[in-house]
């Protein structure tokens, strides 16, 4: 017996049953794309998350406060002056809105250095257009990409270099200003500090529009890797409760531990739905053993051996379990993009009241309290990103991630799934009796 004699016998029943057919093809179908999809979106924001902490650089510390009064140039000097301590760069951050061209975009302002911007992207300042502002009290601005081309003006840019935008800080007395844009910043992604939904300018020049005589962060780089944490503890002993310190280390790490355990209840999602589609396919193919019982006896008394019969349904079972794979992969595929697409347009957006949660100890800030959702906190006037009364949010820009190891596997588990739930009914059908067999009609 030829071996493509066995496949043109599987092919040709699925082929003549193709609503049963299909439908057994959509339940692995369904698996697949589970698997390809959760886990495609959740490499992708990982990847994106990373990319983000790292571009910080690996030696980051951030120092958040939380007491009633921010931070002084005199701690900048403190911190700058303690051992392994590369360079401090101090932040000083609020939240408002920026009318430009006809719309209104939630934004975060952040004032820092010309050299303190360089070092939060990385090293590298990459304009979209215009120049850097300069370190003056002048409320002279560089916006960030998602400010310029905001979703809600389905991309088209809004914001004008040269011009001017007016710019409504939250808070008690807050006034409506106008300040001329220097440049617009390529798009970023981060989000420990939203880079892409920011208003960059001189830290002289926000605490000027913010009142404020100190600011609420510094970005601390110490002098390698290896001294990273010391160094972050000493800080620690030296503020106590009154600040929180955080390294980009340890967050790459509770976001990979995160990520990690969402990836494998997606995993088990999808496994659930392949059990599922296996016990659809083995009832399915009883079904056609039962149907076919006549065609089984005719192709024993003619010669085909117990052999012969199971490996035709098994390989009935495993063409189901390949294009139900294949099928999976692309609907999974679009369905990652769609949902990435979702999730990036949603951070874009503007977010809700409510402060975030902490990742180590520390109380509510006052007058430059704020912090990030990572870092908790509340936030007066001064507020960090995403905390108290702020209604802007960090800006998550990712694509998912289709690692070609995980489609091989995709596949090979729902060819695996399919053969192992075709086994039953092709032992059951080769061995049936021809003489039973042939009784039937």
């Amino acid at each position: 017996m030829e071996i493509q004699d066995i496949f043109w016998l599987s092919y040709r029943d699925l082929s003549e049953k193709k609503v049963r057919t299909a439908l057994t093809v959509v339940m692995v179908m369904i698996g697949v794309a589970a698997i390809i999809g959760l886990t495609s979106v959740t490499a992708g924001l990982s990847q994106s998350i990373s990319a983000s902490l790292n571009s910080l650089g690996p030696t980051s510390i951030i120092v958040s406060s939380v007491g009633p009064v921010g931070f002084t140039v005199a701690d900048s000097a403190r911190v700058s002056g303690l051992p392994n301590v590369a360079s401090v760069t101090p932040l000083l951050t609020g939240s408002g809105s920026l009318s430009s061209g006809g719309q209104n975009s939630s934004v975060t302002l952040i004032g820092t250095t010309t050299q303190g911007l360089k070092q939060l992207l990385g090293g590298n300042v990459s304009m979209y257009q215009g120049t850097i502002y300069q370190d003056t009290i002048a409320p002279i601005a560089v916006v960030g990409h998602t400010v310029a081309f905001p979703a809600s003006g389905s991309g088209a840019q809004s914001v004008i270099v040269g011009q001017t935008a007016t710019l409504k800080l939250e808070g008690k007395g807050s006034t409506s200003i106008g300040i001329p844009i220097a440049g617009i910043l390529q798009a970023h992604g981060g989000f420990i500090i939203p880079i892409d939904t920011g208003v960059m300018m001189s830290l002289s020049a926000a605490e000027l529009l913010l009142h404020k005589s100190s600011f609420n962060m510094m970005l601390v780089l110490a002098s390698n890797t290896t001294t990273v944490n010391s160094t972050a503890a000493l800080i620690s002993n030296i503020y106590g409760n009154s600040a929180r310190i955080t390294t980009t280390a340890a967050l790459i790490q509770t976001t990979s531990s995160i990520l990690g355990s969402i990836t494998l209840l997606f995993a088990v999602i999808a496994g659930v739905s392949l059990v599922v589609a296996a016990i659809g396919i083995m009832n399915i193919m009883l079904i056609a053993v039962y149907e076919r019982t006549h065609e089984i006896g005719i192709l024993k008394s003619v010669g085909f051996k117990n052999r012969h019969i199971l490996m035709i349904f098994l390989i009935q079972a495993l063409l189901i379990g390949l294009i139900g794979g294949i099928a999976g992969i692309a609907v999974g595929a679009g369905g990652a993009y769609g949902l990435s697409t979702v999730l990036s347009a949603g951070s874009n957006g503007s977010g809700g009241a409510g402060s975030g949660a902490a990742t180590t100890s520390g109380g509510g800030g006052g007058r430059g309290g704020g912090g990030n959702a990572q870092f908790g906190g509340g936030g007066g006037s001064g507020g960090g990103f995403g905390g108290g009364s702020s209604s802007s949010s960090s800006s998550i820009s990712f694509s998912p991630v289709f690692p070609l190891s995980t489609i091989i596997e995709a596949i090979a588990v729902a060819m695996l799934v399919s053969v192992v739930a075709g086994v039953y009914p092709a032992w059951r059908a080769s061995k049936l009796e021809p003489i039973d067999a042939l009784r039937t009609l």
